[in-house]
């Protein structure tokens, strides 16, 4: 799906860039009908020359010229660019939000009575294999959205009551992962193996399973009981992790991190 709307890119760090990355190379948007604007002079120029976009001479610039402004930048920053934006953010205009923390209620409040959807997309973006989830009420820009953030992975629709429980899953999910696979490789060097080669069959392991379940019509529960065989060694490992709770444990954490989505939220 090619875009026929202007998308202006307000903050352009890791996340913003990686998303913008993906919109052109799949050709969701083409180079001219991409602006970015960022706070940081150095970091506009390096981005314009890396993708050869139209950098805007201020965040007031940038929202006159685009007619989907996608805010990117830190939390903290969106107050200052609502003040210096709400005027120029006029009927037929549009903002795609993944700012953590900001519900669309709280957008519009800043920004006005503009259409908003509020997407949380995660670290996978820098690899194009974001979980992105969006959410919104505007039926075109929801399908703006999602063909934007396609450019960088998947993308699901779910309700805007669910944000906190998509932080505990997706958003902070990535390092749910890391820390399983420092495991594993902790477990390795303690054993004797090289760190090169005990991190290897950690992340290689890791690869493969993510690849499997994505690709397979089993669900992950079936997955796993497939290669767990009948007194073999990961049942012996599974057994274990379930004697000591282990899932227990995993959604205590889990509740925790949608505990502190809604502190963060509610501030």
């Amino acid at each position: 799906m090619m875009l026929k709307q202007k998308i202006g890119f307000a903050g352009i760090g890791n996340m913003g860039s990686a998303i913008l990355e993906g919109v052109l190379q799949k050709r969701v948007a083409t180079h001219s009908m991409i602006m970015g604007y960022d706070k940081l002079p150095g970091r506009a120029k390096e981005v314009s020359k890396l993708f050869k976009v139209r950098m805007a001479r201020s965040a007031e610039d940038l929202c006159e010229n685009s007619d989907i402004v996608f805010l990117a930048m830190k939390p903290q920053d969106f107050p200052g660019f609502a003040e210096e934006c709400r005027d120029s953010l006029k009927k037929g205009k549009s903002v795609i939000s993944i700012l953590a923390g900001l519900t669309i209620k709280s957008i519009r409040k800043k920004l006005g009575p503009v259409p908003v959807v509020r997407a949380m997309p995660n670290l996978g973006a820098k690899m194009g294999e974001s979980m992105t989830v969006i959410t919104g009420h505007d039926k075109k820009l929801i399908l703006a959205a999602e063909a934007i953030f396609r450019g960088c992975g998947e993308v699901v629709r779910l309700p805007e009551n669910t944000f906190d429980q998509v932080t505990a899953i997706s958003g902070s999910g990535p390092a749910y992962f890391f820390y399983l696979m420092e495991l594993l490789t902790d477990f390795g060097i303690k054993n004797g193996f090289p760190k090169a080669a005990a991190s290897r069959l950690a992340v290689q392991t890791a690869f493969g399973s993510a690849l499997l379940a994505r690709n397979s019509k089993d669900s992950c529960a079936v997955l796993r009981q497939k290669v767990t065989s009948k007194k073999g060694t990961t049942e012996a490992a599974i057994k274990t992790l379930m004697r000591k709770q282990f899932g227990k444990i995993f959604h205590a954490g889990l509740d925790a991190a949608a505990r502190r989505s809604r502190q963060l939220r509610k501030g």
